[in-house]
């Protein structure tokens, strides 16, 4: 079952999206993904009574749609294959998770709330300046990826798990010596590949589609066609300052933030200052008189107290940074002006004013409106949630979304056709955003005809909404489909007569023909490659497809499918190496024998647990064939 997918997950295509929604949350956290356990309809993966619906894969996949989005721009186009791709890692990633997670529960593996608890508090990403736990911070950080407490604590635990059931027993692998010619002469070989790539889209096909064909499409691919339940949505965001703007602090609570931020409307008196520093009261004094007999500061302290510029000059300071005796007496001095030697637990002390910086005050009333928006800001949540309990009672007494948003002076948005993927036929910006989120769509979907709904959390504040129609599920007439159908039509033309040149190649090649010669009879353009050493990719192969293509023997094709492309290609040529490998270069080939067999040891404990479990996976609801 797992084997099944796991080919498609390594496509460069997948790989490429699995790094880019992985961003917004792995980069902070070090974590995977997430096996909720809420959620309805159909179920999508069994592990005997386990259950991972299809309400749950779409919920992952519109937040992986979102993350994408989030990255490279609104605006991005996600194609199919894109799309198809992501669906494959979640039902990937789900699946594995299930089972581990049904093979711990049938083991008593158990993963405490103090472990977890001292994992948290242990996350450099939640500690605040001086080191330690910010739960605040956590928050924040977890509101920013769009991840709920109770769905970081859970993926957390499931990973820990996975770590105890397959990276654990998986690691401390041992190559024995006795393999190390083997795997050096593995590693320092090259192997020479011929190929063709064999473009589907790229066919021409010789004749038209007939209506028979048509009517015939439309009959067996009904459900293709269908036009999903959708529901027209109107809605209003309420951001968190909007909500919270009629508050206003009183003239106590500014008097008292004031007062409490004083360093920040008040500026201390600074100084420019010199300094020399002497062991005795004679040095000190040799130099003081020195000083009063014209001499430069910085000369007198380089030439009597050997000290350079730098050392000398202290720059600008306040009284408070400043030792007990020396501040009084440098702050009662005026400007160029030096004091008399005075004596500290370091030593002698000569001192001088260089330039003086008055004392700034910002008066409170130059900044009460500042200090009142502040306030504001740092109450924003208080009052907005206060503001929220208000608005849902005037929603309770016969309150309309109109109503609402003519008292905050909003504007009211809307979503047509919203399906329950979050896609949908019409939508604005503001619409397209919240179309985007899942607990937005869950909503839309959770109320009839005319209903309002309650409010609901968003990224900036919150919003209403008000369900306007519900579109029932039809399927669509042959007149607006017949477009579509002459395009599967076409698809499938052109992956016939691929697969027919295909299977004629191949069939010329088993038969001892020389490849340039079955290129040149189907007008295939033959490439080859210079000499590659193993891991080496050409094709755009995966590694998972280029460790069966160094398993061939020479002369023997092999054949790569993908949506987009087939590539049929075969060793022409191994080219054995003679050199004998340093001893460094022996052990990190080792080495990565060791770690590449324990990744395979962890894919084959993951298929040995899912083969206690009655496991089924229903593709063919996420329109992923079966």
């Amino acid at each position: 079952m797992i084997s099944k997918i796991r080919s498609f997950q390594d496509s460069w295509l997948v790989k490429g999206i699995l790094v880019l929604t992985a961003l917004s949350f792995m980069s902070l956290f070090g974590i995977s993904g997430y096996l909720s356990r809420s959620g309805g309809r159909q179920p999508i993966i069994r592990v005997d009574d386990l259950i991972v619906t299809q309400d749950e894969i779409n919920n992952q996949l519109n937040d992986q749609l979102q993350t994408t989005r989030n990255f490279l721009g609104e605006d991005t186009e996600i194609s199919d294959s894109m799309r198809t791709a992501m669906l494959q890692e979640i039902v990937q990633r789900d699946l594995e998770r299930a089972i581990l997670s049904k093979t711990a529960a049938d083991n008593s593996v158990v993963i405490s709330d103090e472990l977890i608890r001292k994992i948290i508090y242990s996350q450099p990403e939640f500690m605040d300046a001086s080191g330690q736990f910010d739960l605040a911070k956590m928050r924040r950080m977890l509101n920013i990826t769009g991840w709920s407490e109770k769905k970081y604590v859970d993926s957390l635990r499931a990973d820990i798990i996975r770590q105890h059931l397959t990276q654990l027993p998986a690691r401390g692998l041992i190559v024995p010596h006795a393999m190390d010619a083997y795997l050096t002469q593995l590693e320092n070989q090259r192997t020479v590949f011929e190929y063709v790539v064999i473009e589907p889209a790229k066919l021409k096909v010789d004749r038209q589609i007939s209506d028979d064909e048509i009517d015939q499409y439309y009959q067996d691919f009904a459900l293709q066609f269908e036009e999903s339940e959708n529901r027209d949505v109107s809605f209003i965001e309420l951001p968190i300052d909007l909500l919270a703007q009629k508050y206003s602090p009183s003239e106590e609570d500014i008097a008292a933030y004031y007062q409490d931020n004083l360093e920040r409307y008040v500026t201390p008196e600074n100084r420019h200052v010199l300094q020399m520093v002497f062991d005795d009261q004679a040095t000190a004094d040799k130099a003081e008189a020195a000083l009063n007999a014209g001499g430069d500061f910085y000369k007198v302290a380089a030439d009597i107290a050997k000290q350079d510029k730098a050392t000398t000059d202290l720059g600008e300071v306040s009284q408070d940074m400043l030792i007990a005796d020396m501040s009084e007496a440098v702050f009662a001095l005026k400007k160029g002006q030096h004091t008399l030697p005075v004596k500290s637990d370091m030593g002698w002390h000569i001192m001088k004013v260089v330039d003086i910086t008055p004392k700034k005050e910002t008066k409170l009333a130059a900044v009460k409106n500042q200090i009142a928006e502040e306030i504001r800001k740092e109450q924003a949540y208080e009052q907005a949630a206060e503001a929220v309990a208000g608005i849902e009672d005037k929603l309770g007494a016969g309150a309309g979304l109109d109503d609402i948003a003519t008292e905050y002076k909003v504007k009211v948005n809307t979503v047509s056709g919203l399906r329950e993927d979050g896609s949908y036929a019409k939508a604005d910006a503001a619409g397209k955003a919240m179309a985007a989120l899942s607990d937005f769509v869950d909503t839309a979907y959770s109320y009839n005809t005319g209903e309002i709904s309650q409010v609901i959390e968003t990224d900036n504040g919150f919003a209403l909404l008000r369900v306007d129609a519900i579109n029932d599920a039809h399927i669509k007439d042959l007149a607006a489909v017949r477009g579509e159908i002459e395009k599967l039509w076409l698809e499938n033309e052109k992956s016939a007569i691929a697969q027919e040149i295909v299977n004629d190649v191949t069939h010329d090649l088993e038969n001892g023909d020389k490849f340039a010669d079955v290129a040149r009879r189907f007008n295939l353009n033959l490439q080859t490659t210079k000499p590659l050493k193993r891991g080496q990719s050409f094709a755009g192969l995966t590694m998972t497809q280029l460790k069966e293509m160094y398993l061939e023997r020479v002369g023997q094709p092999k054949v790569f499918a993908s949506d987009e492309r087939i590539v049929i290609a075969l060793p022409e040529k191994i080219i054995r190496s003679s050199h004998s490998p340093e001893e460094a270069s022996v052990d990190a080939v080792r080495a990565t024998a060791a770690q590449n067999m324990a990744l395979e040891l962890e894919d084959e404990l993951v298929e040995a647990y899912g083969s206690d479990y009655k496991v089924r996976v229903k593709y063919k609801y996420l329109g992923l064939g079966d």
